[in-house]
């Protein structure tokens, strides 16, 4: 899996801490918009779905900052706090183990947006052995934070394996040809392109718009293929020069790349259906760009 986004958001994020250091000390809310939200987004938790994250969590005898669900199921608890936030304290997190085993839930994540520490809730050992996972954004390299903050994904991609919620076949590359998601589909992780390019994707969105990227920059989408219809008789467009439909209704959830505006409030399935329709339209075969759902 491509790391470049991960190790420039950890950059990003060092840098936020050195300049806002003294503001993020004083307000959690600020250290989780900051410095928490981000890491969860590039990490696949799209804190903009409460499918995968609510934040303030009301669970079984008391609440908590973020819940990462695996279906309707918390996987993850996550207690976030300000920055330079003694992580340790003995009480606060037999609390929230004590909360996450009331609620069934496997890991606990303590975190005060530099320092992430995870837990495994349901392991028979002490609260130091339990800990499975800790880094720190500012004094590890940033390729080793990356790596170790990979088990923020690697969590969620294992547990759909072992639950059987992906197949043998969709742990691999899947041609977009074939791709039908169904409604609550997880978002594939990356697209690879008929040049053997990768791109990593964070949600459904963000598929249709990295394929039309890369047809514009291989020269195959140009505004004389715009508008493109999403359906053959229908007044909305999935590609055009302008974000306003034919109707003149303006886009709902535009994305502009280069000259172009696309639209991607769509279902899942939408989005599917609409990267094919954009790369038939230039001539292209979707069959030969393909996307995967997890780790090889």
């Amino acid at each position: 899996m491509p790391l470049e986004s991960l190790l420039t958001l950890v950059e990003k994020l060092r840098e936020r801490i050195d300049v806002h250091g003294p503001a993020l000390r004083q307000n959690e809310a600020l250290t989780r918009y900051v410095l928490i939200d981000p890491l969860l987004r590039e990490l696949g938790w799209d804190t903009e779905n409460p499918t995968l994250v609510i934040p303030e969590y009301k669970g079984v005898g008391g609440s908590a900052d973020y819940a990462l669900f695996n279906d309707d199921k918390p996987l993850m608890i996550v207690e976030a706090k300000k920055l330079d936030t003694s992580l340790r304290n003995e009480k606060v997190l037999t609390q929230g183990l004590a909360y996450c085993q009331r609620q069934g839930t496997r890991y606990l994540s303590v975190t005060d947006g530099r320092r992430w520490e995870i837990y495994e809730t349901h392991k028979l050992a002490s609260i130091d052995e339990k800990r499975i996972v800790e880094f720190d954004l500012k004094s590890q390299a940033a390729a080793e934070v990356c790596l170790k903050a990979l088990a923020l994904w690697e969590i969620r991609v294992s547990n759909d394996v072992a639950n059987g919620r992906l197949s043998s076949d969709e742990q691999k590359w899947q041609p977009l040809s074939k791709l039908n998601p169904q409604r609550g589909s997880r978002p594939p992780i990356e697209v690879r392109f008929p040049d053997g390019s990768d791109v990593r994707i964070k949600a459904w969105r963000w598929l249709l718009v990295e394929v039309v990227r890369w047809l514009i920059n291989n020269r195959h989408l140009t505004q004389s293929h715009c508008p493109i219809l999403k359906t053959p008789r229908s007044k909305r467009y999935t590609v055009s020069t302008q974000a306003v439909h034919s109707d003149k209704k303006q886009f709902t959830s535009p994305a502009r790349v280069e000259s172009l505006y696309i639209e991607t409030n769509t279902s899942s399935r939408g989005i599917a259906k609409g990267c094919r329709t954009v790369i038939e339209r230039v001539g292209q075969d979707p069959a030969q760009f393909k996307v995967r759902f997890s780790l090889p």
